[in-house]
């Protein structure tokens, strides 16, 4: 077996790559449609990985057909083929990472600094090995696998451990949006990783420094399988189950057309009772108040007409007021300036009646993608009952608010310096805390308490935009349903 393996060794490492490619091809083809969920959203970086996997797979049989087309004239370009081989693996494995490093929900700053550091320790392995291959005389052979090796354990195995964490606790947030059918499929894709976390970040290609027996190709396949085949299965295991989760596009597609034709039905059922209140209940009590007012016209007495004035002003009022509310039902959906705007002037007055230290900073107002509906008020009540909070719990102390918004995400942050209450379990939170992540969640976002760095607490919430236009299909059956996209 294992001598007909070495034989098609050429063809299993080109359907090892075959394998990676199209799982990479599949993410790729999907890669404009809106989503509001972290996983999709993230699955670009896993087709990044999948397709630089597979160029750094293909160049295993690759670089020996032209070592030996080439022969010895042309050795610098050979070894220039394992250079670049080396660099295209340690970069497939870093975007692995940044798949990983985005289902974990860090904050932007914490991912931007990890996303250093990992940049930093793949040129830290280059360039390490480089200095190790000139003090141990190894040639491009050896510190290509040298670099390899590294990698796989310095970044493959924390990224596809850290993904498979990721993809197993993102089946709460796939319940929570209505697609249970899929957490299976999410379930099975962690398990896969966590197997090539095995195969392919503990068990390295051989290397002058690699460890030997169980945690390097020869200890375990001896007189088996090649370790490629392990991973190609693998690769195609992860293939197929990525196509499952692809299904998240269809049903969120699904979703915004049913809440586009809900908010269609609600946006005509106010025009229709904003008619009926003008047309039917305005006009009523106008009527009743100039018969009041004829009635006033002929009373003898004094006070009874001034009494029966008082009454016709009180309708007046009433009117106004009917006015004021058919003018809300038709207020235009809320822009990203409104927004920053409302929450700036709701820190403010919070800042005034209480007397703390409030500021408020915004950005990226130009750039934010399209609100989620209601956002306005959802954001509203979140941030007034975090700064209640802050007055209630932490004392004399200065409060932050930061409105970041781009294409993609919308982020509220709220932090103080004072000695507010220590977050608590979900489950136990109070009712303010529980509105709040109800809210969160109505908006498709997720809200996280933790201590504030040097003391305090910061409430943070965090809501995906679809920063993208709806498919072709998506439109034109929104238009066959007479619903606008």
């Amino acid at each position: 077996m294992r001598e007909f393996l070495i034989n098609n060794e050429p063809v299993i490492v080109f359907a090892h790559g075959l394998m990676f490619f199209a799982l990479g091809f599949a993410v790729w083809l999907q890669r404009r449609r809106a989503t509001r969920l972290t996983l999709t959203s993230s699955l670009i970086w896993l087709a990044g990985f999948a397709f630089v996997e597979a160029l750094a797979v293909w160049g295993y049989a690759f670089v020996p057909i032209q070592q030996m087309n080439l022969g010895a004239d042309g050795a610098e370009a050979v070894d220039f083929l394992y250079v670049l081989r080396a660099l295209i693996q340690v970069l497939a494995f870093v975007f692995l990472l940044q798949f990983g490093l985005r289902l974990a929900g860090l904050s932007r700053p914490a991912l931007r600094w990890l996303t250093a550091l990992s940049i930093a320790t793949a040129v830290g392995i280059v360039g390490g090995m480089a200095l190790a291959a000139g003090s141990l005389e190894w040639g491009i052979v050896e510190w290509e696998e040298s670099v390899a090796a590294a990698a796989r354990y310095s970044i493959l195995l924390p990224a596809t451990v850290l993904s498979a964490v990721g993809l197993w606790r993102q089946r709460g947030d796939l319940a929570a949006a209505g697609m249970p059918g899929i957490k299976p499929y999410a379930a099975a894709a962690a398990a896969v990783l966590g197997v090539y976390a095995v195969f392919a970040g503990l068990i390295v290609d051989p290397a002058p420094w690699a460890p030997g027996g169980p945690l390097n190709q020869d200890g375990w396949f001896a007189d088996g399988l090649l370790l490629t085949v392990v991973r190609g299965c693998i690769g195609l295991a992860l293939c197929v189950l990525a196509v499952k989760l692809l299904e998240i596009f269809e049903v969120e597609a699904k979703q915004r057309l049913e809440a586009l034709d809900r908010a269609r039905a609600v946006a005509e059922e106010r025009a229709r009772f904003g008619r009926d209140l003008h047309d039917g209940t305005i006009q009523s009590i106008y009527a009743a108040g100039l018969r009041l007012e004829a009635v006033a016209l002929q009373a003898g007495d004094p006070a009874v007409r001034q009494e029966v004035r008082q009454v016709v002003e009180s309708l007046n009022g009433a009117i106004g007021g009917i006015r004021t509310y058919i003018a809300a039902l038709r207020q235009p959906p809320e822009t990203p300036a409104s927004l920053t705007e409302v929450l700036r002037e709701l820190t403010a007055v919070f800042s005034r009646e209480t007397g703390l230290d409030a500021r408020y900073v915004a950005t990226g107002v130009e750039s934010c993608g399209p609100l989620p509906d209601e956002v306005g008020q959802h954001l509203t009540q979140i941030l007034r009952e975090a700064l209640a909070n802050a007055a209630r719990h932490a004392g004399r102390c200065q409060v932050l608010v930061v409105l970041d918004l781009a294409p993609d995400e919308l982020d509220l942050t709220i932090t103080d310096d004072g000695a507010g209450p220590a977050p608590v379990p979900d489950g136990h939170s109070g009712q303010g805390l529980r509105n709040m992540r109800e809210r969160a969640r109505r908006l498709g976002g997720r809200l996280t308490v933790r201590p504030a760095e040097g003391g305090g607490t910061t409430v943070a919430l965090a809501v995906p935009l679809d920063s993208d236009l709806p498919e072709p299909e998506t439109a034109d059956l929104a238009l066959r349903m007479g619903v606008p996209s």
